[in-house]
């Protein structure tokens, strides 16, 4: 879902020519910082997480890998952990594992993905900036029998001609027509015209999400439990170019520590609304049912009372807020999972 980008571990693999025939795989990984969970020491907030890398071959047996740990202070990299980890891998490698654990919590993040061995390619590495994604790796073609490259992206492609000997190269592709979504880069190899070779490397197409139309609509709709009516107006009749300043002015007055580049009020709440929608849906309606309004807006119960359908009553929630003096009571009336809230205003628990 569009809504989890936010909070997403990303990563991007290249691998590369290390020196004579000896590759290495390089991962370049960002870790939202909401992801770990801090612990005290002495005046700070610590997380400690560890990055383990794994290589594989065709028959699943594990060639290499290797572990990474680290520390970060709850003050640093308020946008996000940026990472890098590189491992020398042998020529029979398939595929590699990264997983992340945080060492306070357990693991956080798991992937699997194909290797891209460096045969006339290397350092495949990519970037998007705004609609915009550049493209950058290095050409091995030390007997000049390569004459061009080509990349492609869906419908869109890119081609380039290539020069004899070990050089550097750069394709452009417009990714405004495509959706913000995991999409697979092909890169083909020719000689004389002919394909000789081909590989496949993931890819993810994002930008601001003010610039992408269903997603700034989506972003907009949700605020529905924090913003007024007036308020998702302006911003839904917004242009481009101002989208950016008003959202920014729209969180910076409920920032509660505006003179720092960390909104935590902005994170909490979106990560409400990915809660919602993982757990109220299947049933219900996600971040847009009753229950998910009454949890954006007052966090989790400190109690929930659960009564299963019985002969003479609905199945039904009640919600308790000891700390606010609030009870909320949710009656799924069909039977599919749909709760509604039978008390909108909520009533007091004593």
């Amino acid at each position: 879902m569009i809504f989890f980008l936010f909070f997403q571990i990303e990563y991007q693999a290249m691998t590369r020519v290390h020196r004579d025939s000896l590759q290495e795989l390089v991962t370049y990984i960002n870790i939202p910082r909401q992801k770990l969970q801090y612990i005290s020491a002495g005046n700070d907030f610590r997380a400690r997480y560890e990055i383990q890398l794994t290589l594989y071959d065709k028959t699943n047996r594990q060639l290499t890998g290797d572990y990474w740990r680290r520390q970060v202070s709850e003050g640093e990299e308020a946008a996000g952990i940026a990472d890098s980890v590189k491992l020398h891998i042998p020529a029979d490698g398939d595929y590699f594992v990264l997983r992340i654990l945080d060492l306070h919590a357990g693991e956080i993040f798991t992937a699997s993905q194909k290797l891209a061995q460096a045969r006339n390619l290397a350092g495949i590495h990519y970037t998007v900036k705004n609609d915009t994604m550049y493209l950058r790796f290095t050409v091995l073609n030390q007997h000049g029998n390569i004459d061009s490259i080509a990349a492609a992206i869906e419908d869109l492609r890119s081609t380039t001609k290539a020069r004899r000997g070990t050089h550097a190269e750069s394709l452009m592709f417009y990714v405004g027509g495509l959706p913000i979504d995991d999409y697979e880069l092909k890169l083909f190899i020719y000689a004389e015209q002919r394909k000789i070779d081909e590989s496949i490397v993931p890819v993810k197409v994002t930008r601001p999400f003010y610039l992408d139309e269903k997603t700034w609509s989506l972003k907009v709709d949700q605020l529905q439990y924090i913003a007024t009516p007036s308020e998702m107006k302006v911003l839904k009749q917004s242009e481009v170019s101002t989208r950016d300043s008003l959202w920014t002015a729209f969180w910076k007055n409920l920032d509660p520590t505006p003179n720092t580049a960390y909104n935590e009020k902005e994170v909490e709440y979106f990560e409400r609304i990915a809660y919602a929608e993982k757990n109220f849906s299947g049933g219900d309606r996600g971040w847009r049912s009753d229950r998910a309004r009454i949890f954006v807006k007052h966090g989790s119960p400190d109690e929930i009372q659960r009564y299963p359908y019985e002969i003479d009553s609905f199945p039904y929630e009640v919600w308790l807020y000891y700390r606010d003096n609030l009870r909320f009571i949710f009656v799924d009336r069909h039977g599919f999972g749909q709760y509604v809230l039978a008390n909108p205003t909520g009533s007091g628990v004593r």
